[in-house]
């Protein structure tokens, strides 16, 4: 990747959230960098994974702003995933916000390495570690796929073995619910997967892929932990790919693995997803490898060592110890600095200035960086903070965040707002509207809106001057997609309504 494809990205020193400064890069590839960062407020390491600028740098046949719009979304997918399956095996999501006009994510960093980091090291692991890494990998997509989702990159890169021998699985970013109805996010001409990895049916094109196609991937890995070696290698005349399509796996020497293990292997790699053995087989047979408590470590030493949680067992909860009765005292109350009206308008003040003209910039990135301290002391429906989550949403919006400016308008919206605030629900109205056709395509749904926020404004005594313009703004886009004449018509009603007053 070109370095000048991440010059308007983060850097290193950068502070995200006025919380989290990035330190350096932990890897790159794909849609994403990560970086490492500290938090200042714990002094702890964390990850934050960022989108790649070149996620919409493809063919000059298709449109960049449809490319973006969907690189955000599978962003937002994933932050989404890693919310729903917080627990054991998957990273805690920690923040989520936009930096510099792209998403990035704040996670959990898991100190360990990689699979494939670890079977460079030992290979092949003793039996007894694979299946301690195996179970829980399984133990994990069991949790994931009664969730309703397929992974898709199921592969060593994207499993980390922490220092104590848990297992990780991360990277959700093209995993893929398994409801047909779901949005599918797929690139131009890009076939979600890891090669050496992707299940036949996926390689072949298929939309719908089940669960089924993250025990291939599992299958894949398991062959490489038992034999060290990928299940297909490149040849001169056919790729890896082309044998994941239509080559038997090489079969495994029966009188060098145990037999159950060996079918366990051939079973998850059969092309056809409806005959591969199910998950809980795969437990079944994976178990009996397991340690038992109290057994010794393998030898050679392994670091990290999979099998430890095994042989240790789970500590139980420390019991707290009784505590002697306390005589109550008044707690001592440390008064806040809050912050000040005055300032904060006239920085949100310039702020929407910027955001009029189409060009956000440092006063706009100044009230989205204190829009959470404003919120906490003055509550949500301030009106200094509406508007606050206005600029945030129209910055969003210019940046070509669709879905996400949509979903800020919309919480606006959703805000229980007093008589003398109409302006601003009517200006996350048209927001919501401007935003349904490129993230939705939905034209009928957006002009029903626009012209519900019309018919509202014609009943105001004062139409507010900033929701006018916009809507004569979005106005001139809906009688582009059809609806010339309704939208001449409602704009000389409008016209005819008394003359807008500035708010």
């Amino acid at each position: 990747m070109n370095t000048a494809q991440w010059e308007d990205a983060m850097r290193q020193g950068d502070v995200l959230f006025e919380r989290f400064r990035i330190d350096s890069v932990l890897k790159t590839g794909g849609m994403a960098r990560v970086w490492l960062a500290e938090d200042l407020h714990s002094g702890q390491t964390v990850a934050v994974k960022e989108l790649g600028r070149d996620s919409w740098s493809f063919p000059y046949d298709v449109d960049e702003r449809d490319l973006r719009s969907e690189a955000f979304k599978r962003f937002a997918r994933e932050r989404e995933l890693l919310d729903k399956f917080a627990g054991p095996g998957i990273p805690r999501l920690l923040a989520y916000d936009y930096f510099r006009g792209g998403p990035c994510l704040v996670m959990e960093l898991i100190s360990g390495k990689n699979l494939r980091d670890f079977l460079f090291l030992h290979k092949p692991p003793p039996l007894v570690a694979s299946a301690a890494i195996g179970v829980q990998i399984l133990e994990i997509l069991d949790r994931i796929h009664k969730g309703g989702v397929v992974h898709r990159d199921l592969k060593p890169q994207n499993v980390v073995l922490a220092n104590g021998g848990a297992v990780h699985i991360i990277d959700f970013g093209i995993a893929l619910p398994t409801d047909p109805q779901a949005t599918r996010y797929t690139r131009h001409g890009h076939t979600p997967g890891s090669t050496g990895y992707m299940a036949p049916e996926i390689i072949r094109g298929v939309k719908n892929p089940t669960p089924a196609a993250d025990l291939y991937g599992f299958g894949c890995m398991l062959y490489e932990f038992v034999t060290a070696k990928q299940v297909f290698s490149e040849l001169s005349d056919r790729s890896i790919e082309d044998q994941h399509r239509s080559d038997s796996p090489p079969a495994l020497d029966p009188a060098q693995y145990p037999a159950d293990l060996a079918g366990l292997i051939k079973g998850m790699l059969e092309k056809d997803p409806a005959i591969r053995p199910s998950l809980a087989d795969g437990l079944e047979v994976l178990r009996r490898y397991l340690p038992r408590l109290g057994d010794p470590a393998p030898s050679p030493r392994l670091q990290p060592d999979p099998t430890l949680p095994f042989r240790t067992g789970r500590e139980s909860p420390p019991v707290p110890a009784a505590q002697p009765p306390v005589q109550r005292q008044r707690p001592s109350v440390k008064r806040r600095n809050m912050p000040s009206r005055r300032e904060f308008g006239d920085l949100l003040d310039a702020a929407e200035r910027e955001v009029t003209a189409q060009r956000p910039g440092p006063r706009t990135e100044q009230v989205v960086a204190r829009l959470r301290e404003v919120e906490v002391a003055w509550g949500p429906r301030e009106r200094l903070v509406v508007r606050a989550r206005l600029v945030r949403a129209d910055r969003a919006r210019l940046e070509g965040d669709w879905p996400g400016a949509g979903s800020l308008y919309r919480s606006v919206e959703r805000t229980p707002l007093g008589a003398k605030d109409v302006d601003l629900l009517l200006e996350a109205r048209v927001g919501v509207a401007e935003c349904l056709v490129p993230e939705k395509d939905d034209i009928e749904a957006a002009f029903s809106m626009w012209k519900a926020v019309v018919v509202e404004l014609r009943g105001l005594c004062l139409p507010p001057l900033k929701v006018h313009r916009r809507c004569h703004e979005f106005a001139a886009e809906l009688a582009e997609w059809g609806h010339r004449d309704e939208v001449e018509t409602m704009l000389s009603s409008l016209a005819a309504a008394r003359r807008p007053a500035a708010p």
